[in-house]
């Protein structure tokens, strides 16, 4: 049987911060119903780890969690910052993240008297926020959540929820008017009290709208819930799930950082409810669970909880399981993402680590058998650690981590140190998952990267009628104000499992918006995403032509998708104000495909960095890139043809650029210049050349020249004296270009032979323009129809970008033959 779900999975990093200050911890991560490609996170970002000194950060992805990008939360007069992060969406795209602001503390502990409960809404995904609105006022608020009502089927589509304790009382609030107004339940303001013992409460909301909050109640020994069936509007009285339990203890034996027994709840189908939490009746903590199959009326398994896993999927004896999150996705899979903690590692002192573990249930919670561990590499919660209110003998890693779902597998969002540094992580786990692919080169199986010459492009197409699922051929650009264009796609699953809801994504790019190609080097996942263009340099240079509706691939078979139209309205003008030369960026997006063809399903980054996020096309084997030509040349013999292209990119860090020149057959001895200009595109950061920097002393002085402690040196300098720094030139501008075919004769490369290489240093970031210039032959026929290929190479021997030049000889075009009969005829004459 194929698994049902695959680990470890690509872990990408979403904070990006290399100072230890800046410590992150207990997250929270929600996704939008509208689209399940922009997410939102939050958690407590430390500025003063050792007195306990922080506030919330926000951390929205347009991609599906591929990159991320951090926004800023405006504190009120008289906030020292905020805490606990609960993040919410709405049914219009609206986001909310419910915060408790505190006031400032003391100089040994930062968060001083707690002001109440907040709310912050985003109307563009996350990307800003407005300021905050208090909801209830005390300085008992603690531990809330919030929830949105994201199915349309639900009669309170669109209401969003939330709950908190006020010292031991559960309270709650919801707006039904996309965060305006917030009130409790009935017409009471914000914050009606629902029970009297309440720890740490989690709401969740079901397919039909109703309401499940569960608690940590009874001093401890006790999981509790309410529910509502009315949209908040009133409750059911607290009932217990389990009693008898035991709370793990504040620390875990072999670890230092706090820990509580806080439980978590989902719904399934229909009326499947569960709840879980972390228990220590076994000596060790464990994650144990109950589950109603009829909204909570009864529970199945005895009364105290029964342990989540079993069998095979049990942790190590020496192995503590806690922080358990569930949630469910549209399908109804539920899973149970949560910290295991214990030694990891060969030798005999190994440290106690920590790994992410997401069990899975497709049976509505009846048990939880597939079980993986997320995290690629255990990490340890001693490194960078906060100080729990300052109190060294606790440190802090956050009370809980998040954890949500949608269309595309469970997205879990944890605090993770393997870069010395408290960073939040996030990972796609797919259920049932496929592996789709769309190839590069002829060559392509779906490995990463492509093998081959992966300029390729065999699997995408552009058609002048909606015929390429039987004439799968390239047809060139028709820029005629009226003809509409067809783009497809070839699809092939290589995956254990059918591909469900397969789409072909396009976007057309033009980067930079100056003539040609190659040396543009799209970056996966921003040039492809809408929703990352976030410049109006990228937005006018990217038009995106949407999706097409989904289909599913059974496992081993290729189908052909699309089309997607692309209006004639569209085809941008090759030679207007800003030229276009451009190129289709396909991705195939597919509900369960959580991997890139990589080891743990990553893309291969174009850069060592992983914060600068994007990588080649053929380092994913989801995309591909197709350039294209708007129409063939007519060229007539003796006729001057100028290819003007860009090589180099801002974005890459190569040092030495080869540009390849291939004439092909019928031009294989045609003269041809190939000339080159510097060019600077916005957003380029080269450095600048030495100017007339210079120190002048005005007045007499002595410069004493000290190294450490010791003065090693002295200048004695007049009024008047200057100093200027000489600028020799950098290793990068000494280093020599190559040639071959080629001779170089002032600032320009001829190109003698068939075949042309020429290579030449440059900046990381630099961008030339380069321009083949030559004169079409008079032994040209009118059947012929010459190539020229080009091709750009980076420091590491990797093609990068391609162009194609094709000529078609009209028929008026004479050869050398022709034309030397037509003189002898004339001579006769």
């Amino acid at each position: 049987m194929p698994a049902v779900v695959m680990g470890p999975r690509c872990n990408r990093r979403v904070t990006c911060d290399p100072f230890p200050t800046n410590a992150r911890s207990e997250s929270a991560i929600a996704a939008n119903p509208l689209n399940p490609l922009n997410m939102i996170g939050a958690s407590k970002r430390f500025t003063n780890p050792s007195i306990y000194a922080f506030s919330l950060a926000s951390y929205a992805t347009f991609d599906g969690g591929q990159t991320w990008m951090e926004s800023s939360l405006t504190l009120l007069p008289g906030w020292a910052g905020t805490s606990d992060p609960a993040v919410a969406w709405d049914n219009a795209g609206n986001a909310y993240l419910v915060a408790l602001p505190f006031g400032p503390g003391t100089p040994t502990d930062y968060t001083g008297p707690i002001i109440g409960i907040a709310v912050y809404k985003s109307t563009n995904g996350g990307r800003t926020w407005g300021a905050p609105v208090l909801i209830h006022a005390s300085i008992g608020d603690d531990k809330q959540w919030a929830a949105g009502d994201g199915n349309p089927a639900s009669p309170y589509y669109g209401n969003v929820y939330a709950a908190w304790d006020d010292g031991s009382n559960l309270r709650f609030a919801r707006s039904t008017d996309h965060g305006i107004t917030w009130k409790g339940t009935g017409a009471s303001p914000a914050g009606s009290i629902l029970a009297s013992d309440s720890f740490s409460p989690e709401l969740s909301v079901a397919a039909d709208g109703t309401i499940y909050i569960v608690w940590l109640g009874g001093g401890g020994t006790q999981i509790k819930f309410v529910k509502s069936t009315n949209g908040g509007n009133s409750f059911s009285a607290s009932a217990v799930v389990a009693s008898g339990i035991t709370s793990i203890p504040s620390k875990l034996p072999g670890g230092i950082f706090r820990t509580f027994s806080l439980p978590t709840g989902c719904t399934g189908t229909g009326s499947k409810v569960v709840f879980a939490w972390a228990d220590y009746r076994e000596g060790v903590s464990r994650i144990y669970y109950r589950r109603s199959t009829n909204g909570g009326n009864n529970w199945h398994g005895p009364s105290s909880g029964e342990p989540l896993l079993s069998g095979g999927a049990v942790s190590g004896s020496a192995q503590h399981d806690f922080h358990p999150q569930l949630i469910s996705t549209p399908n109804g899979e539920i899973g149970c993402a949560f910290y295991e903690f214990g030694p990891k590692g060969p030798g005999e002192f190994v440290p106690p680590l920590i790994h992410v573990i997401l069990a899975v249930s497709t049976n509505d919670g009846a048990s939880f058998p597939n079980r993986i561990t997320v995290t690629d590499t255990a990490w340890d919660p001693t490194v960078d650690a906060p100080l729990a209110h300052g109190n060294p003998a606790i440190t802090f890693i956050g009370d809980y981590f998040g954890l949500d779902a949608s269309r595309l597998g469970f997205f879990p969002f944890w605090t993770d140190t393997r870069t010395g540094v408290q960073e939040i992580f996030v990972s796609r786990i797919s259920v049932n998952p496929a592996d789709v692919y769309i190839r590069d080169s002829s060559s392509d199986i779906g490995d990463v990267p492509s093998p081959g010459f992966h300029w390729e492009y065999p699997d995408l197409i552009v058609r002048r009628q909606p015929d390429g699922n039987v004439n799968f051929v390239n047809e060139d650009l028709l820029r005629d104000g009226v003809t509409n264009h067809y783009i497809y796609a070839k699809v092939t699953n290589r995956g254990p499992n059918k591909a469900h809801n397969v789409k072909l994504s396009i976007t057309v790019g033009n980067w930079p918006n100056l003539q040609g190609l190659p040396g543009s080097e799209f970056r996966y996942p921003q040039d492809w995403y809408s929703g990352d263009w976030d410049t109006p340099y990228l937005q006018d240079n990217r038009l995106n032509l949407g999706e097409n509706t989904g289909i599913d691939i059974p496992n081993g078979n290729t189908k052909i998708i699309g089309p997607i139209v692309w209006p004639a309205a569209q085809i941008p003008d090759p030679y207007g104000v800003h030229p276009w030369h451009p190129c289709l960026l396909a991705e195939v997006r597919t509900d369960n495909d959580d991997s890139a063809g990589g080891i743990y399903g990553c893309d291969i980054d174009a850069d060592p960095d992983p914060c600068k996020f994007g990588s080649f096309f053929w380092g994913n084997n989801n995309v591909s890139q197709r350039n294209l030509t708007y129409a063939t040349v007519i060229a007539a013999t003796a006729t001057l043809i100028q290819l003007p292209f860009i090589v180099g990119s801002i974005w890459s860090s190569s040092k030495f650029i080869e540009v390849i020149v291939n004439k092909g057959r019928e031009l294989a001895y045609t003269p041809m210049i190939l000339r080159m200009e510097s060019i600077i595109v916005p957003g380029d950061k080269l450095p600048t050349e030495c100017g007339i920097s210079e120190i002048m002393f005005e007045e007499n002085c002595k410069v004493v020249v000290r190294m450490g402690k010791c003065d090693v040196g002295e200048i004695i300098a007049s009024k008047g004296t200057i100093w200027r720094p000489n600028c020799p030139p950098s290793k990068i501008e000494t280093e020599e270009e190559v040639s071959y075919g080629s001779q170089k004769i002032d600032k320009e490369w001829h190109l003698n032979r068939p075949k042309g290489i020429v290579g030449f240093p440059i900046v990381p970031g630099e961008m030339k323009r380069m321009t083949l210039s030559f004169t079409t032959p008079l032994t040209l026929k009118p059947e012929d129809r010459p190539l020229i290929q080009i091709f750009q190479r980076n420091d590491h021997k990797v093609i990068t970008g391609s162009v194609t030049l094709e000529l078609k000889v009209t028929k008026g075009s004479r050869s050398i033959e022709k034309q030397k009969k037509v003189k002898a005829k004339k001579r006769k004459t």
